[in-house]
């Protein structure tokens, strides 16, 4: 029973947050991201690494979280971790059953001067030497979704120009803060409406609102690309789909655009995962007063989600340790 409270506390915080993590600052990549080898050369790793079993649970502090000197991991599974560290989704992670039941906290110091694009592959080394992880990809039959343009095309608005980078040394006004650290600090305002604005820079821009009245979550960002979106959306599409599906982009459009985005909040009296061979309905309602908002977002964009059996790399763990001493 702990585990199970334990990950629906996650998945219910996870859904709430995913305006400033899954949809924008730091997200991990869509399954077409997947590396197709296992072995690089030259992995860069951590300076050093504590690795604990998870502290009592924590819905402020979970998951990843980098800057440009540390990279934390907070109450994360093996299956987390691995999904994280190889840029696939869950369902392509498979193991042993405790890869999903314990959870550890992690803490690690990034080299002086380390690129943000290098920590994965810390991640990476850090797997293989501590826990020692080795696996194997193969091809597997999945439930999948695509990411499509609808029959009467897409109509999705171009990115605008990319505005001046924030000066993160200037004075805050009110009902502004900043978020992150290092290259990825941003500023936040709070808006008289409800909604919080992050301004990004170059990375643009994204405001998120919740309906608690309603049961639903409006997002907004005015720079994202297609496939970002389609690595996004599994997040939207009910409890437990997050590990249940994966999305692909097939839409073919190229570039950025402005993606406004209403999902509903997680009901957990409802079933977490929907049921085998079941398709989006099961997990979002066709009733428009509780569900259906995600459907009607993607027709406003033009787009919509196709159910399709394919095959997917699936990561086939052979050998997985409990980690090391510090």
């Amino acid at each position: 029973m702990k585990h199970a409270f334990r990950h629906s506390s996650r998945l219910c915080c996870l859904v709430c947050a995913i305006g400033f993590t899954l949809f924008g600052m730091g997200a991990r990549g869509s399954a077409q991201d997947a590396p197709s080898k296992q072995d690089t050369p030259a992995t860069p790793a951590f300076e050093v690494a504590t690795i604990k079993p998870a502290a009592p649970f924590d819905p402020t502090k979970f998951g990843p979280r980098i800057s440009a000197t540390r990279a934390s991991y907070t109450d994360e599974t093996l299956r987390l971790l691995i999904a994280n560290a190889y840029h696939v989704r869950l369902p392509q992670v498979s193991g042993p059953k405790w890869i999903d039941s314990d959870q550890f906290d992690i803490v690690a110091t990034i080299p002086e001067g380390a690129a943000r694009d290098d920590v994965d592959k810390m991640l990476q080394a850090l797997l293989k030497d501590r826990f020692k992880l080795t696996f194997h990809i193969e091809k597997r039959d999945a439930e999948t979704y695509a990411l499509v343009v609808g029959k009467n095309g897409a109509n999705l608005k171009p990115s605008p120009p990319d505005p001046a980078e924030i000066d993160v040394n200037e004075p805050l006004k009110a009902g502004e803060t900043y978020v992150g650290e290092g290259n990825t600090k941003s500023k936040m305002v709070r808006n008289t409406d409800g909604s919080s604005t992050i301004f990004m820079g170059k990375r643009g821009t994204q405001t998120v609102k919740s309906d608690i009245e309603s049961r639903t979550m409006h997002i907004e960002t005015s720079k994202m690309t297609m496939q970002e979106l389609a690595g996004r959306l599994p997040g939207f599409m009910g409890a437990g789909s997050l590990e249940k599906y994966t999305v692909v982009d097939e839409t073919g459009l190229k570039g950025t655009y402005q993606v406004a985005i209403d999902y509903p909040l997680p009901d957990f009296s409802r079933p977490k995962i929907p049921a085998a061979g079941g398709d989006i309905s099961d997990a979002i309602p066709s009733d428009p007063q509780d569900g259906g908002v995600l459907t009607r977002s993607l027709d406003a964009l033009g787009l919509k989600l196709e159910k399709r059996k394919a095959p997917i790399d699936v990561y086939v763990i052979d050998r997985i340790e409990k980690p090391s001493e510090n």
